[in-house]
């Protein structure tokens, strides 16, 4: 299927880690024709993934930004519209767990980095870059929960986490009820686990072994997987689409 991305802008943040969901999102993006900008606070890691992109025949740049910090998203947002003069697509892909532990044995810092990365990233980078996409009248913007918060009972050790990723996706079908008829497409992709740099964050054991059962079993979900999936959220062949959220993840009880 031709999903016509062919000269198309696209910034993806979380493309550091050159196991990770970000890289396989820029590269497939790469694939089917867009320009990219690789944005990550690692930026060595981000100037890997744009030289890859790069290979593939795509102008390519990367950045260094902290999602965290506004002055650094409008400092990263700047130059890349100088260097691009415009951006179609946004993809948050940045994320980070702190670890799993029971709610009451987490630290102030610990809930800061599941909220501040999760959420408040992801808002940082969406308004910074909103206004350019409306005064353009269109725009393309992925967001990233994760499978554990849409199972009944969450991720056991993992409350604020899984209530930063939730609440992004409120954000998300909020903002994309507000901006749709602006010509603003906002999607959701729900991550199941997969055996990237994320899951090792936390150093959990249970998680790590988990994860590495899923991969030797063909049932983790791969930056291919997620690649894939976004280039055709952003696409206009999914343009009647808007607020969603799309699970990418194995079955149920397929483990």
């Amino acid at each position: 299927m031709d999903l016509r991305l062919t000269d198309k802008i696209a910034l993806v943040t979380g493309t550091g880690s050159q196991v990770g969901f970000g890289r396989g999102i820029a590269l497939k993006l790469g694939e089917e024709g867009c320009d990219v900008i690789c944005a990550d606070i690692d930026l060595p890691g981000a100037e890997k993934t744009a030289d890859a992109v790069k290979a593939l025949g795509r102008k390519a740049a990367s950045l260094k930004v902290d999602i965290t910090d506004r002055a650094s998203v409008d400092t990263a947002i700047s130059q890349a519209l100088e260097e691009f003069d415009h951006i179609d697509i946004l993809v948050n892909c940045a994320g980070r767990a702190s670890g799993i532990r029971p709610f009451t044995e987490t630290t102030q810092e610990a809930r800061d980095i599941d909220i501040n990365i999760n959420l408040r990233g992801t808002m940082n980078m969406t308004q910074a870059l909103l206004p350019h996409m409306l005064e353009r009248g269109y725009g393309k913007i992925v967001n990233f929960s994760t499978h554990a918060a849409h199972q009944p009972s969450g991720l056991a050790g993992a409350a604020v986490y899984i209530a930063a990723k939730s609440g992004t996706v409120m954000f998300s079908k909020t903002l994309a009820s507000e901006v749709g008829h602006k010509g603003i497409n906002i999607n959701i992709i729900a991550p199941g686990p997969g055996n990237t740099n994320f899951h090792r964050t936390g150093g959990d054991p249970g998680m790590i072994d988990l994860v590495e059962n899923l991969d030797k079993a063909g049932r983790a979900t791969t930056p291919e997987d997620i690649g894939i999936t976004v280039a055709w959220l952003v696409s206009d062949v999914a343009i009647k689409l808007s607020g969603q959220v799309l699970e990418v993840a194995a079955p149920s009880g397929s483990n």
